[in-house]
């Protein structure tokens, strides 16, 4: 007789498992994304973390729950997400915009749900002695599956990494009877991230598939709590975010039951990457769009679906951690995929929430088909599923390691896009901006105008063939590229000042100013359109306009220092108050005490102000760095109290 194949071998679950476990998936991951750490900004980065002023300084954070303008540098992408800006906050006080430190955290939030996943596998799905193995299977398959390599590569959708560490950590403790821990991470995924509004949902789900194995009481009081949260968070998120700013996250003939039908087949989207990930790419803003329940991607979907989900609860006895995973799979994935339309109907970090349910799918597909194999061939069942389980993380890290290649480059990365979706003309646009980037002008040309051939109105491609006729010589085609965004767009700020640019590059500078004053009227908060309204407001003589604007942009982004530079200069100098300048002197070395034009023009403006002996102190300050420097001609042409003022402190009182 050969040896009887075990299905479940009986492990002894200990505490110290865990630790092994999370060990073992830090090793994992830190293997497979330790080619990532190259990658750059891209795609939104720009205006969320690159051009976005206020994640400069900490002392914003309070601000990031109150003020939604603060979420973005482009006033159409702005949205409520405070943790999620705090995080970047920090990241900019460690890194500024070296990308190095904000890849490090995406990286460790993986992990974090890489270890959850384990945890609620094993402790919470009614595997008996299967949990341990299926439930490290799981992990891995999160920890190395390319599905998650725009989730943790691209650093603006830290959103979905950090709501799923809260939200599974939330549900961890919810299931283990920790409510108030579990009321406290729910709060926490709902400041991160709207989708987290599911939660009570997705808890309802297992508390239903739980009854086949238990009808103890459950505790409703703490789901009403948790429902309450949930109303609240979606209430505070109503109260701050405008209405057209909603309303511009979806095209304007996007209804919901239109996104609704579009979203079933995108259910199977997922899926159909999860299992064979060969068409990963950044952005899919080609996706087929539904109009009619009659069309196959509408009704054959949701046909698709209905056959998944009967199955799915057919074996809810036999298998009610399968019964659980579709569940998940299908409420995580519902507030970005039902009802609520979005600007892209598909999106690869959608799912990562979701990667629980498809994780937990695949453990327990393999542990089957391992027990059908191990009977077969009269092997042990713990050793084929460790083979089959084996071979499949290793296919998933490879191809994640070869994904995260195609990531470091943004000129690569929207080439690649371009194949995989060429009818998307955000992805040629892009990919044209790259090239543009990189100088390679003929390149740029050909991408922008396979884009510009898509959508002749996509305001992007006209911007950046504006930029690239002004760096090849024709300053006329620049202005009637950015003029072509304006009609296309008038109420977007960015068209405005693009065509400012073009305007005051060929001299029409009245024209320019007009149009500077045209983006900020439209968005106050931006920064660019401020500091060109006030350079050329001080080359007409408009002293007390142009330190307005430069004002203005101290206001927006306090660090700053030419703009409040240029600001004291023309309060001292051009309206004869140098008070209003020691404001901003003050503040440029309050951030920076080094700066050296701030501590000469602070020593004479104290001077002016009748401050005599303030004056002299700041001039002895000024004095060393000037001869440090070699700068005689600063020296000299100061008034003449600080030049002959001693440098040892010993000046002689008046009257003595």
């Amino acid at each position: 007789m050969g040896a009887r194949a075990e299905c479940a071998p009986p492990v002894a679950i200990q505490h110290r498992t865990s630790t092994y476990v999370a060990l073992f998936l830090a090793f994992v991951i830190a293997a497979i994304y330790s080619n990532s750490f190259q990658i750059g900004f891209y795609f939104d980065d720009w205006h969320v973390i690159e051009d976005n002023p206020h994640i400069r300084r900490l002392t914003n954070i309070p601000r990031f729950f109150v003020d939604v303008d603060t979420s973005s540098a482009s006033q159409q992408n702005r949205v409520l997400r405070p943790l999620l800006l705090t995080t970047f906050a920090l990241n900019h006080a460690v890194s500024g915009n070296d990308a190095w430190s904000y890849h490090l955290v995406n990286v460790l939030l993986h992990w974090l749900a890489a270890v959850l996943v384990f945890r609620i596998v094993r402790d919470h799905l009614w595997l008996d002695t299967a949990a341990i193995q299926v439930a490290v299977v799981a992990a891995l398959v999160v920890a190395t599956h390319p599905l998650n390599t725009s989730a943790v590569n691209y650093v603006s959708a830290r959103s979905a990494l950090l709501t799923s560490v809260f939200y599974l950590g939330a549900f961890d403790a919810a299931v283990r009877r920790r409510h108030l821990v579990s009321v406290f991470l729910f709060i926490l995924a709902l400041l991160t991230k709207g989708i987290a509004a599911s939660f009570p949902l997705a808890l309802l789900g297992y508390w239903v598939v739980a009854r086949v194995r238990s009808r103890e009481p459950r505790p409703w009081g703490f789901f009403a709590a948790l429902c309450g949260v949930a109303c609240a968070g979606l209430l505070y998120s109503g109260l701050l975010m405008p209405r057209w700013l909603i309303e511009a996250t979806h095209a304007s003939d996007m209804s919901p039951i239109r996104y609704l039908m579009t979203e079933w087949s995108a259910y199977l989207y997922y899926l159909r990457l999860f299992v064979w990930p060969n068409a990963l790419v950044i952005d899919r803003l080609d996706y087929p769009t539904v109009r009619s329940f009659w069309e196959l991607q509408a009704w054959g979907s949701l046909a698709v679906l209905t056959v998944l989900g009967v199955l799915a609860w057919h074996v809810r006895r036999r298998s009610p951690a399968l019964t659980f995973a579709a569940l998940w799979y299908l409420i995580t994935l519902a507030t970005e995929s039902t009802i609520f339309p979005l600007a892209e109907a598909v999106n690869e970090h959608r799912p990562y929430l979701a990667m629980l349910g498809l994780a937990t799918g695949t453990a327990l597909g393999l542990s089957k088909l391992a027990c059908a194999v191990a009977r077969r061939a009269r092997a042990p069942a713990v050793w084929t599923f460790a083979v089959a389980s084996t071979f499949v993380v290793t296919a998933l890290g490879a191809t994640t390691v070869g994904r995260n290649q195609t990531w470091r480059d943004d000129y690569t990365l929207w080439l690649d896009a371009t194949e995989k979706a060429p009818k998307n003309t955000r992805a040629w646009g892009n990919a044209g901006h790259a090239a543009l980037a990189l100088g390679k002008h003929a390149e740029a040309r050909k991408l922008l105008m396979e884009s510009y051939g898509l959508a002749p109105c996509y305001v992007y491609t006209l911007m950046n063939l504006s930029v690239l006729e002004w760096r090849t010589g024709d300053l006329d085609a620049s202005l009637r590229w950015a003029e072509d965004a304006v009609r296309c767009n008038p109420g977007m700020a960015l068209v405005h000042y693009y065509r400012g640019a073009a305007l005051e590059r060929v001299g029409r500078l009245s024209e320019a100013l007009d149009a500077y004053r045209r983006t900020t009227a439209i968005d106050p908060q931006h920064l660019g359109a401020w500091f060109e309204q006030a350079q050329l407001l001080e080359q007409q003589g408009e002293w007390t306009e142009a330190a307005e604007a430069y004002e203005r942009v101290v206001a927006i982004d306090p660090l700053r220092s030419d703009a409040a530079i240029a600001a004291g200069v023309i309060c001292h100098y051009r309206l004869a108050d140098p008070d209003r300048a020691l404001e901003h002197y003050r503040a440029v070395l309050h951030t920076n005490p080094t700066h050296y034009g701030a501590h000469y023009q602070r020593a004479v403006a104290l001077l002016a102000s009748g401050k005599v002996a303030e004056a002299i102190e700041a001039w002895r300050a000024f004095v060393p760095l000037a001869e440090a420097v070699g700068d005689r001609a600063s020296l000299d042409a100061a008034p003449e109290l600080l030049r002959r003022a001693p440098a040892n402190g010993n000046e002689r009182k008046p009257g003595t």
